[in-house]
């Protein structure tokens, strides 16, 4: 059955101004989802302990609208109305993110390998597992792009990655409790077929 489309005509025409170049609608996008873009940050920094301080997160801000907006808005241009806009606009800022810890945390290894002083075997192992976490994270994210629907990616990643509750994940896909929990149910069955990742995982 096909999934009825979520695009709301606010959301709809705020995208078209955005797609024609129109500079007051940047104003428009920014003041509108301001605080979705600093939840989705400070979020992901609490979530994975990332300890970034008030710079990283305004660095990040600032990322995250150019990922949003250059090329009049190129990145939203792939969003199909099957979720709301901003759901959407909040996987990608902590796709951001992410990519961001990633680079953190190799950083960090590569940092601890050159100290001049010995890091000693517990402080080296420490790291190495650190990485090894979110190499993992991101390697199921991965397996999530390439098996599941985007809107089965947003529900598992939501739920799984961000501890979002299942009420709240079925508020923002506009679904019923019942009825997201079949929906995810199916989806990690989907990747459990593709090569195993969710028994590494842990599942949930």
């Amino acid at each position: 059955m096909r999934e009825r489309s979520l695009q709301g005509p606010e959301e709809r025409l705020l995208l078209n101004k955005l797609r024609s170049g129109d500079s007051d609608a940047w104003s428009e996008f920014i003041e509108r989802y301001r605080r979705l873009i600093w939840s989705a940050i400070h979020r992901v920094n609490g979530r994975y302990g990332a300890g970034w301080d008030d710079a990283t997160m305004d660095d990040l801000f600032e990322e995250s609208l150019l990922k949003l907006l250059r090329n009049n808005g190129r990145a939203l241009k792939s969003w199909e109305g099957r979720c709301r806009l901003e759901t959407w606009i909040y996987r990608i800022v902590r796709n951001v993110c992410i990519d961001h810890l990633r680079k953190q945390s190799r950083r960090e290894v590569a940092a601890k390998a050159t100290d001049d002083g010995d890091p000693g075997p517990r402080r080296d192992v420490a790291a190495t597992e650190e990485v090894s976490a979110v190499d993992l994270r991101l390697s199921l994210e991965q397996a999530i792009a390439a098996s599941l629907t985007a809107r089965e990616a947003i529900a598992v990643k939501l739920i799984y990655f961000e501890g979002f509750t299942y009420r709240e994940v079925a508020e923002r896909l506009d679904m019923t409790v019942g009825a997201l929990s079949g929906f995810v149910y199916r989806a990690l069955a989907k990747l459990r077929e593709e090569g195993g990742l969710m028994r590494e995982w842990g599942g949930r």
